[in-house]
């Protein structure tokens, strides 16, 4: 999807940042691994091996269900936190409807192939985790925020979970 593509390194580090902002107000950051620019750009954010719910027999088929939707919502959660986080403190502008279609039609996607949601859920989630990730990246605290994480992850290149979670304690004040 061409509208995704980075445009470069600053780029990057700013969809890096949303996503790990992302994780930690939608409270996956227990998820994060590390994050690294160096990285192919699908590829930045390391996820811990409990996110790659792969089932359990031990496992009730309710808690396997709330998993595997919590990780598809943290899935969501974190392609538009890129998007947002990019488009609303890098670039200080909306997301325009073609992009916000597009990131419509892959969270589609993933929600019938993933966890076999119907239509009018996967609209409910998206419209709820889109109008509340927006307000999250219009608030210039947590743009702050991002502008200090993005040149951070520049600086450093690659960030443990412990490095991030340090960096992005500053959200709990705001």
């Amino acid at each position: 999807m061409e509208q995704f593509r980075y445009n470069d390194e600053n780029d990057r580090s700013y969809g890096a940042a949303g996503m790990a902002i992302g994780l930690v107000v939608f409270d996956g950051e227990d998820m994060i691994s590390t994050i690294s620019l160096d990285r192919d750009p699908g590829n930045m954010v390391e996820m811990t091996g409990e996110f790659y719910f792969a089932g359990n027999p031990g496992v009730s088929p309710k808690a396997a269900w709330n998993q595997l939707l919590k990780n598809y919502n943290l899935s969501v959660v974190m392609m538009m936190a890129n998007i947002l986080c990019r488009n609303r403190v890098l670039r200080v502008t909306r997301v325009d409807d073609k992009v916000k279609k597009s990131l419509h039609d892959a969270v589609s996607e993933e929600g019938h192939n993933v966890c076999s949601l119907e239509d009018d859920e996967i609209d409910r989630l998206f419209d709820k985790n889109f109008n509340y990730l927006d307000r999250v990246f219009s608030h210039r605290g947590v743009q702050s925020v991002a502008h200090d994480f993005a040149a951070l992850l520049r600086s450093r290149r690659v960030l443990s979970r412990a490095e991030i979670v340090e960096q992005l304690r500053a959200l709990n004040m705001l």
